[in-house]
């Protein structure tokens, strides 16, 4: 396993036995009911499948983002390179045909600034303007599935102060129907229970997927920076090629000799004497 995966593994259960002992103290010394049980009786089917939904989106977009954000999804040297060679010789189509054939972000994005280029004329804007297009749309797709994750986190524990809201409005009715002492006291701490079950549950499922949120979105961010190198390494290299940098010539129409007006030229009329 990736030592990435394995790390944030360990990250999540970590902040799952410092932040919510209460819950695996109460599942060890449990004897009457399972913890499954008291949590069903605590829950009940109103929150309960929802938060059962909660947690299998969770774990499945941790897992999801986990493989799809890496840097090698998005940009290969090996890809990249031969893109960078055809441009250094000129042949636009080339390195279309090259973008068309490696289908990655970063091959997405050079296109997107390449196909700007109309009639051989290098139109430098065009391109930047083509190239960051093409990026918002190719990097916005997986950002995507990392902010569910945010969203998830968020939704979890509004959706446990629901439930915390509800438990204590069933404990202050039947205070005030029953008052205190005898049944009326046992529902009032289960009604009391429940609102502490559903607070607990939308902490535990919110922590972690918010934990992996921040991990994911700074790796992401890293991601979108390199995406962005190579973007403005492309436009340098068209540039270079069209002046002739990479075949040791300066090209004429971009460079003149200094002239120094003090010396008169070859073809100049003399100097009349002082």
């Amino acid at each position: 396993m990736n030592k990435g995966y394995t790390r944030l593994l360990f990250i999540l259960t970590l902040a799952f036995v410092v932040l919510c002992p209460d819950l695996l103290v109460t599942a060890a010394q449990a004897q009457s009911k399972s913890f499954g049980t008291q949590l069903m009786d605590s829950l009940g089917w109103t929150f309960l499948i929802p938060f059962a939904i909660l947690t299998l989106g969770g774990i499945t977009l941790i897992i999801y983002n986990g493989i799809a954000i890496r840097k090698g999804a998005f940009v290969k040297a090996d890809v990249v390179q031969p893109i960078m060679q055809e441009l250094q010789n000129l042949n636009i189509d080339g390195a279309i045909a090259l973008c068309e054939q490696y289908k990655l972000p970063v091959t997405s994005v050079m296109k997107g600034g390449l196909v700007r280029i109309q009639d051989d004329e290098l139109d430098i804007e065009s391109i930047e303007k083509g190239l960051e297009e093409t990026s918002g749309l190719e990097l916005a797709k997986p950002f995507t599935w990392i902010n569910l994750l945010n969203t998830i986190g968020s939704i979890a524990p509004m959706i446990g102060l629901l439930g915390t809201v509800v438990g204590m409005i069933g404990a202050f009715t039947v205070l005030q129907d029953s008052g205190m002492g005898g049944e009326s006291s046992q529902k009032m701490a289960g009604n009391i229970g429940s609102a502490l079950w559903t607070t607990a549950s939308g902490l535990v499922v919110a922590i972690p997927t918010l934990i992996a949120y921040f991990i994911y979105k700074t790796k992401f961010g890293t991601i979108v920076a390199e995406v962005n190198r190579v973007a403005g390494e492309m436009v340098f290299t068209l540039v270079r090629a069209a002046r002739g940098g990479f075949d040791g010539e300066e090209g004429e129409e971009y460079y003149e000799e200094a002239v120094d007006p003090g010396v008169p030229g070859p073809d100049a009329p003399p100097m009349p004497p002082a």
